[in-house]
Order: structure tokens, then sequence, then C-alpha cells
């Protein structure tokens, strides 16, 4: 799949967040795992394609989970990770069920990483940036610097060294790679 052409319409995005919501308030209340009719599922929902669902309650992060290389498609992937990101999400409790009419669903649908050579090929407020130094990764989806106000190389050192726990010594070393995200 050409994923320079992939794009979602505006009710594309709204059938997407419902899925999402449907999952979360399906976990958090009855403790089940939604279930849909695949028949009915838009083609464009079964490619292959990574997302994070971000959960924010009154503006405030709440729970962020995603997958980059799904096994599955896409309308599983935000269904598992609405409800990792309300129950996984190791910095945060679960979300309760006082908790669901405050909460925001932001879904993030990844196209694949591409390496790059250089922190000059990065886009701030385009690109995410993946990092990994032997076992050691992390991820920043491109909405991050944006929002903290960084520049690149702001970007790279806070999610080399706080996100993927890599020494500052060796973030020079690590393998950049970038994504892009269709963020609604």
């Amino acid at each position: 799949m050409d994923t320079d052409e992939f794009y979602l319409t505006d009710e594309e995005k709204k059938a997407l967040k419902e899925i999402a919501k449907a999952a979360l308030y399906e976990a958090v209340i009855h403790n089940r795992k939604i279930a849909l009719d695949e028949e009915k599922v838009p083609p464009k929902f079964k490619l292959h394609l990574g997302a994070f669902v971000t959960l924010k309650e009154n503006g405030r992060l709440r729970g962020c989970i995603g997958r980059f290389e799904p096994d599955e498609p896409l309308y599983q992937v935000i269904i598992d990770m609405a409800i990792s990101a309300s129950r996984y999400d190791t910095r945060f409790t679960p979300v309760t069920k006082e908790e669901l009419d405050n909460i925001e669903i932001e879904i993030s649908v990844l196209t694949p990483r591409k390496k790059v050579n250089s922190v000059d090929d990065v886009i701030v407020g385009k690109h995410g940036i993946y990092i990994e130094y032997g076992n050691k990764n992390g991820t920043y989806l491109p909405q991050v610097a944006t929002d903290m106000g960084w520049d690149k190389e702001q970007f790279i050192r806070s999610c080399c060294v706080e996100k993927a726990g890599i020494a500052p010594e060796h973030c020079k070393d690590a393998t950049l790679y970038v994504y892009e995200a269709i963020v609604f």
C-alpha cells in the first residue's frame, strides 16, 4: 500500500473515533472487548496500519499506547490501543467508570517508519520519531514537538534520553526513524 496516498475523510475519522469510544466504554464498564461485524467494516479500516490512541482527561494526558507494525487491521488496532491506553499505560492508574464522561480520545494513524541518516532529515510538526540503540527504543508522535515547543534537537534528545532511556553520550549513535501521522 502506498501510504503517501492514504487519507481519511471526516466521516471515516468520526467512525474510527466511535469505534475507539465503544471499545473504551465496553472495557471500562463491562470488562469486555467489543466485537465488530467484519462484513460491515469499510475496506480502508481493514488495512494493516499502525495507530496510537491517546486519552486525555480535562486536557491532561491520561494514557497513550500504540503499535507501529500491526499484524491485524487498523480498526482492530484502534480497539486494542483504546483498551490498552485506558488500562495498561504504566504511567497511570486504569481509567474508572466515573472518569469516562471527561475522557477525550485522540487517534494517530501512522505511516510506516523510514530510516533517516541525520537529524537534519526530521521535520518538526510533520514527523514523529522512533529511536533505537541496542535493546532500548522510544517514540514521540509528531504533535509532541509542537505541543512542547521543541526544536528538532530538543525533540530527539528528549525521546532518546527521557523516553528510551538511552545515555546522552549514545544518542548520536542511535538509529533514527521518522513517520507521519493522521491525527484526529
